[in-house]
C-alpha cells in the first residue's frame, strides 16, 4: 500500500521515472481499488455541485401551505407551476435534474473501471500495433497489457484526484468542468509517457494513440451486456487463459527485475547490470541504461555488449568523439559484433558527424556483408552522394528500394521508412 501510494505520488513530480517503477512494483489490484474510489469521490463530488442549486426550492415547497392551483390562463408570464400532489410527495420540478447527478455519481464509480481496463487500454493498445512492429495484438497483450493496464489505472488515478479535492471545495460547476477537462488532458499525457516506457514507441505515435484510444468510449453501450450471466460465463470461459497470461507476465516480469537488482550485489557480475540496462534502454531511459552499461563495461572492459550500446546511445545524443570510442572497443575485440551491424553503427557515426570518406568506408563494409539490409545501403547512398558520386548513389537507393520489395510481408513495416526516404532522394 504505501508503496503504491508513494509510486502515485511520484507521477506528479517525475511521471517517466513512475511508469518504470510502477512496471516493477506496482499492483493492478490497487490499482482497480484507487480507481473505484476516486470515481466514487469524484461522483460525489459532482452531485455536491448541482444539488445546491436546486435544493433551496424544497425547503420552501415543503413548507409552503397547500393552495388551490390557479387556472391555466390566471398563471403570470414565466412563472413555473406546482402542483400539491407533487408537494405531497416531496418532488419539484427540478428533482428530475437530482435524480440525474445521482444515478451519474453512482454509475460513474463502476464504469470507469470497465471503460478503462475493457475498452480504452485495449484500444490503445491495438492502435499502438497498427503504428509500432510491437508484435501482433495477442502477442502484445499476453506480453505487456498487465503493466500497461496498471500504468493507466495509475495515471487515471493520478488526474482525477485533485479534480475530486477541489470539486469538494465548491468552486462552482463551471470551475469543476473545466478541472474535469484538464484532467482528461493530463490524463492523455500520462498514458503517451505510458505507452513510450511500456513499449518503447516514438513520442508522436504514443500521444496519437493515447488520444485516438478516446474513440472506444463510445462502445460503452455494449459493456451493458456484461450484466448477462450467460455472455459472463462463455467470456470467462473464452479468456480465462489470456487473463491469466497477462497476470502471469505480470508478475514475472517483476520478479525477473527483482532478481537482477539483487544479482547486482555481487560486485563481478556485470551481465547483471547488461540485463537491467537492456530493460531501461527498452522504456527509453536512456541516463539510466547508460549508467548500467558504464557499470558493466567498468566491471568486465571485455564487455562489448555494453560498449555496443553505450556507442549507440551516444550516436543518439551527438556525442560522436564517445560513440567512436565506444565502437573502437567493439570491433577491436570483435569485428563481427551484432552480425556485422557494428559497422552499420560506425559509419551511421561518421555519417551523423559529416565525416563522409570514413562513413563510406564503413557502410561499404557492412553491405558488403549484409548486402539486402535496407538502412545500410540507404546510409551508404547518402555518403556516396555527398562525396559527389552520384550515379554509385542512385544505384544504392534502387537497392535500397528493392530490398525492402523484396521482403517478407511482416518485415516491410518496419523497413518502410527507407523505402520512402530513398524514393525521395531518387526523385530529387
Amino acid at each position: 500500500m504505501a508503496d503504491n501510494l508513494r509510486l502515485l505520488a511520484a507521477l506528479y513530480l517525475r511521471p517517466v521515472s513512475a511508469m518504470s517503477e510502477i512496471i516493477d512494483e506496482g499492483s493492478l489490484l490497487f490499482g482497480a481499488a484507487a480507481v473505484l474510489a476516486v470515481s466514487a469521490l469524484t461522483g460525489a463530488a459532482m452531485y455536491s455541485q448541482v444539488a445546491p442549486a436546486y435544493t433551496p426550492f424544497m425547503p420552501a415547497a415543503a413548507s409552503r401551505p397547500a393552495t388551490p392551483a390557479p387556472a391555466a390562463g390566471d398563471a403570470e408570464p414565466g412563472e413555473e407551476q406546482y402542483d400539491e400532489a407533487d408537494f405531497a410527495e416531496g418532488m419539484t420540478p427540478h428533482t428530475p435534474a437530482l435524480l440525474a447527478a445521482g444515478f451519474f455519481a453512482a454509475t460513474l464509480t463502476a464504469a470507469s473501471l470497465f471503460v478503462l481496463a475493457l475498452l480504452y487500454a485495449p484500444f490503445v493498445l491495438l492502435l499502438l500495433t497498427a503504428f509500432e512492429s510491437i508484435g501482433s495484438f495477442g502477442v502484445a497483450f499476453r506480453r505487456d497489457f498487465g503493466p500497461f493496464l496498471a500504468c493507466t489505472f495509475m495515471a487515471w488515478v493520478a488526474a482525477r484526484l485533485p479534480v475530486a479535492l477541489l470539486a469538494l471545495a465548491a468552486p462552482g460547476p463551471r470551475v469543476v468542468i473545466s478541472l474535469w477537462i484538464a484532467s482528461l488532458v493530463y490524463f492523455t499525457v500520462l498514458m503517451a509517457l505510458a505507452a513510450r516506457v511500456v513499449f518503447g514507441v516514438g513520442r508522436g505515435r504514443a500521444f496519437a494513440a493515447a488520444t485516438l484510444g478516446w474513440l472506444a468510449v463510445f462502445l460503452q453501450p455494449f459493456l451493458m451486456f456484461l450484466a448477462s450471466p450467460f455472455l459472463l460465463y462463455f467470456a470467462y470461459q473464452y479468456l480465462r487463459g489470456d487473463v491469466g497470461d497477462v497476470l502471469w507476465s505480470f508478475g514475472a516480469r517483476q520478479g525477473f527485475k527483482r532478481h537482477l537488482e539483487a544479482a547486482t550485489i555481487n560486485p563481478r557480475d556485470a551481465e547483471a547490470h547488461y540485463q537491467l540496462g537492456l530493460i531501461h534502454l527498452q522504456r527509453r531511459q536512456l541516463d539510466e541504461a547508460a549508467a548500467r552499461f558504464a557499470r558493466a563495461a567498468e566491471i568486465d572492459p571485455g564487455e562489448v555488449d555494453a560498449h555496443y550500446q553505450l556507442g549507440r546511445i551516444a550516436r543518439g545524443q551527438r556525442r560522436f568523439e564517445d560513440a567512436r570510442r565506444h565502437f573502437d572497443a567493439v570491433v577491436s575485440r570483435d569485428e563481427r559484433h551484432a552480425s556485422h551491424e557494428i559497422w552499420r553503427e560506425v559509419g551511421a557515426t561518421y555519417l551523423d558527424s559529416e565525416s563522409y570518406e570514413h562513413a563510406r568506408w564503413a557502410l561499404a563494409k557492412y553491405v558488403e556483408q549484409r548486402p539486402h539490409d535496407p538502412e545500410g545501403l540507404y546510409m551508404l547512398a547518402m555518403a556516396l552522394s555527398r562525396l559527389g558520386q552520384a550515379e554509385p548513389a542512385r544505384e544504392m537507393f534502387r537497392r535500397c528500394v528493392e530490398a525492402v520489395d523484396t521482403m517478407p510481408r511482416y518485415l516491410r513495416r518496419k523497413a518502410g521508412p527507407w523505402r520512402k526516404l530513398a524514393l525521395q532522394q531518387l526523385g530529387s
